[in-house]
């Protein structure tokens, strides 16, 4: 099969993207959670069919919902906690399809079959569940108390990842809290800019730059298609330095001196205050950012999947695709600058490591990769120090000595204080797909 219309350049645009998304959003925006996708949990019993995979075969009659349902029903009809989890251990030992008799703890790197884990998490302690249909059959559930000696278990890098889920979490619902008491004052400019044209010269550039860009190979590129391959094919490669002059050759000296100006046709300068939140000034140059990355984002991305992407279509009655790219820009930026304002007001700033990393990153920049999100070299550097803030906020914030330094201990009650981590039994009534009869 050949690859969708347009994958190339949405690999690379993806590549560029991704890259420049980790940099500007150093820290998250919006809540993480725990995914309640079953496929990302894990158990700790190697033996359970809960985390193996399933064989195909031919059916007959399929009784095991009936059976799975008969179970559940008995069980969920006692109303003492121990005698219920006394019954589910005796029908585990005699219906399990498996054989499976023990508890298990579920963790975040688990890899369970869809359906059972939501099974579980929908119960509260000692509560029985059955399960929707998976690909095994049916499962009735019953969630346990999470015991001390797992909680010894829980692995290092667990912990690790605990941590990171209870920072975004505390500190995206600090930013909630300032945001609805946030003083933003907006620029009329704004309004002013036709964000269509804007788009169309925006993808002009971008289609340009990118026929540059495919048509040489870099040295690096050639090594690393080497690598991929396992041959090694004769290649003519150009130095990074020979692309970059390749590359600036087709790119307006406008944008080079100024890519708002540009894009906006002067309506906005790269240093225009757009927008002022809680005394932090937003320059145009940051709004173009955001505005651009997702414009490019979903055009890449609509393209490849569904063929093409037009930024004219209704997205509502009363909003385009370009209006709605123009209030994410508006959001995106009112919430950096609000970090920033959080940082001063702790007298946070970011540090001199940290400043150092943002220019050797950008230093690693062509022109290709800053065109896909409007910037130029100054641009991207006054976006990228919004997000400096809100890593030295929060390492300042939950790291070792501050306010609300975030220990081992905090993690293990975040996690099971979230489901995070649960403990549970189960007896799976195969379906014949599993069980071939």
């Amino acid at each position: 099969m050949s690859a969708p219309e347009g994958s190339e350049n949405y690999d690379k645009k993806k590549n560029c993207l991704t890259l420049l998304l980790a940099l500007a959003m150093a820290f998250s925006l919006a809540a993480c959670g725990g995914s309640d996708d079953a496929d990302t949990s894990s158990s700790t019993s190697s033996e359970s069919t809960a985390d193996s995979s399933a064989s195909s075969a031919t059916t007959s009659e399929d009784t095991s919902y009936a059976d799975a349902l008969a179970c559940y029903e008995e069980l969920s009809a006692l109303t003492d906690d121990e005698e219920r989890l006394e019954a589910f251990i005796e029908a585990q030992a005699e219906l399990n399809y498996d054989g499976n008799t023990d508890e298990f703890l579920v963790t975040p790197d688990s890899s369970l079959v869809d359906g059972f884990s939501d099974a579980v998490l929908a119960l509260d302690e000692y509560g029985v569940g059955l399960s929707d249909e998976t690909s095994y059959g049916y499962f009735v559930v019953i969630r346990l108390p999470v015991a001390d000696e797992d909680i010894a278990d829980i692995d290092e890098d667990d912990i690790e990842d605990i941590k990171e889920e209870y920072i975004s979490d505390m500190f995206n619902a600090r930013l909630s809290e300032v945001l609805s008491a946030a003083e933003v004052e907006r620029s009329d400019l704004l309004d002013e800019v036709d964000y269509l044209a804007l788009f169309e010269k925006l993808e002009t550039l971008q289609e340009e730059l990118d026929e540059v860009d495919s048509s040489l190979t870099t040295e690096d590129e050639a090594e690393a298609d080497a690598d991929e391959s396992g041959t090694t094919a004769e290649v003519d490669t150009v130095t990074d330095e020979e692309l970059e002059e390749a590359l600036l050759a087709v790119v307006p000296e406008e944008f080079l001196e100024d890519a708002t100006a540009y894009l906006t046709d002067g309506v906005l300068t790269n240093d225009t205050i757009v927008l002022t939140v809680d005394g932090v000034e937003v320059p145009a140059c940051t709004y173009m950012y955001f505005l651009c990355y997702n414009e490019t984002y979903y055009s890449s991305m609509y393209t490849y999947y569904y063929g093409s992407f037009d930024v004219t279509e209704a997205y509502s009655d009363d909003m385009t695709y370009a209006d709605v790219f123009a209030s994410m820009s508006e959001s995106y930026s009112t919430q950096y600058a609000a970090v920033q304002a959080m940082a001063e007001a702790e007298g946070v700033a970011p540090s001199e490591e940290d400043v150092a990393g943002l220019t050797e990153t950008l230093d690693g920049m062509n022109l290709s990769d800053m065109a896909y999100v409007g910037c130029n070299r100054v641009g991207l550097e006054t976006t990228y120090t919004y997000s400096l803030y809100g890593e030295a906020l929060q390492n300042y914030l939950y790291g070792e000595g501050g306010p609300e330094e975030l220990t081992d201990e905090n993690a293990v009650d975040y996690a099971l204080e979230n489901g995070y981590y649960y403990n549970c039994r189960y007896i799976l009534f195969a379906s014949s797909a599993l069980t071939g009869s």
